[in-house]
């Protein structure tokens, strides 16, 4: 698994001659390997370029200094020059007593703020390996890990990522290459159809400043996630039962992030184009869009709710579909009671979304239903663009206002 993982590391040590079987070792295996010394990075004042794994000699200052000082040269290291960016990476402390790899370990997790943080942390004995050779460090790193299984995930899904990357890119290639001369050119067109296709945008004035790079990426992203299911071998165990997993901290908070992770998308105030999923805070005093008796000190919002086949196909002309409602920071359950209703989207009642220190509720009101003019939507003075739901929560938003919309009932005589 982790000889997968890798494609690249860094050696760090104060002493090249131990250091240099490690690079050689791990070049065999086809892994890009480099060494610095500890006085070599801080020479260079430069971040060095992300590594897959980073083999850290404990005892980077020799001459009595203490386990204290050490510790903190690799904080310095990682903070400065390795891992000051977000990237995964794993960490492997050269020391033969366990109770020296704890310190490092919780000095480490109090950096959790100033640097990213390693995907693991494992302690091998360098002196084995240079008294014995390397023959055994692949499988020491997996046995280290063995318990592991999160990381291991993730190191299985790093690599099932890269692969799928390149399967996509190589497919996209095969359908525009008819020839390096035309390649660029077929390549462009293939792109700006997908990027076209992800969202609808249609071509008028008011989108030409629209970003169709970011559909690209988008579209890009929905043919990757293909290309990983079908290449999933099912070989990773993850999930062990009894399923009794704990979290340690905030739960609530974690449920709001990873929420947002999954519903909202935060890149959308670059785009200003009017697309459907966009919320947008409502700056006029009046509005009909204005949900009455929305709760105090909530602000009050729209929906764009085109259906996507009359946005791309431009059957609504310059109109757009909007529904009202309010988002409210940290709600109490008092404050959204009164608006679970049927005729209310009712379903977030907290998450976490651009701009807004602490969770929010959110509420769309579907009896407050119109279209205006694009130009309106787009007054700067009017209407304030937010952030976009992503397409599940677009979808289920459109499903329910449409179940809404189309019931019938009976009015029966009591």
């Amino acid at each position: 698994m982790i000889a997968n993982f890798l494609d690249s590391a860094l050696v760090i040590d104060d002493l090249e001659k131990e250091a240099q079987p490690l690079v050689a070792e791990l070049m065999k295996n086809d892994i890009f390997a480099m060494h610095y010394t500890p006085n070599q990075l801080f020479e260079s004042n430069k971040p060095v370029k992300s590594r897959k794994i980073v083999f850290m000699d404990l005892r980077l200052q020799e001459g009595g200094a203490d386990l204290a000082t050490n510790i903190g040269i690799i904080r310095n290291l990682l903070q400065q020059y390795i891992a000051n960016s977000p990237h995964s990476y794993g960490l492997v402390i050269w020391s033969k007593h366990q109770e020296e790899l704890k310190s490092v370990i919780d000095r480490i997790e109090k950096d959790k703020a100033s640097y990213t943080l390693p995907l693991f942390i494992i302690g091998l004995d360098k002196m084995k390996y240079i008294e014995s050779g390397y023959d055994e460090l692949f499988a020491d790193m997996e046995a280290s890990l063995g318990k592991n299984l999160a990381s291991n995930f993730f190191m299985y899904w790093s690599r099932l990522v890269e692969k799928g990357k390149d399967q996509s890119i190589t497919a996209l290639y095969n359908l525009s290459n008819n020839g390096y001369s035309t390649l660029e050119k077929n390549l462009q067109f293939v792109l700006y159809k997908l990027a076209k296709n992800h969202t609808g945008i249609p071509n008028k004035p008011s989108t030409a400043n629209y970003k169709l790079e970011n559909d690209a990426v988008k579209a890009l992203a929905d043919i990757l996630n293909y290309d990983l299911i079908n290449d999933h071998d099912n070989a990773i165990e993850l999930f062990r039962p009894p399923h009794d997993y704990q979290f340690t901290g905030d739960r609530a908070k974690l449920f709001d992030d990873l929420n947002a992770r999954i519903f909202i998308d935060g890149s959308a105030p670059q785009n200003a184009a009017a697309i459907p999923g966009n919320v947008y805070e409502i700056l006029e005093e009046e509005n009909i869009f204005i949900v009455d008796g929305a709760p105090a000190n909530s602000r009050k919002v729209v929906i764009e709710l085109t259906p996507p086949c009359d946005f791309a196909t431009g059957r609504n002309g310059t109109l757009y579909r909007l529904i009202g409602g309010f988002i409210i920071e940290a709600p109490a359950e008092k404050h959204l009671k009164d608006y679970n209703k049927e005729h209310h989207y009712k379903y977030i009642d907290s998450i976490s979304i651009p701009g807004s220190a602490n969770p929010v509720g959110v509420r769309f009101d579907f009896r407050y239903l119109g279209t205006i003019q694009e130009r309106e939507l787009l007054d700067a003075g009017k209407y304030r663009l937010l952030f976009r739901v992503k397409d599940k929560l677009f979808a289920d938003i459109l499903q329910k206002c449409g179940s809404h919309a189309s019931r019938l009932g009976i009015p029966f005589i009591k």
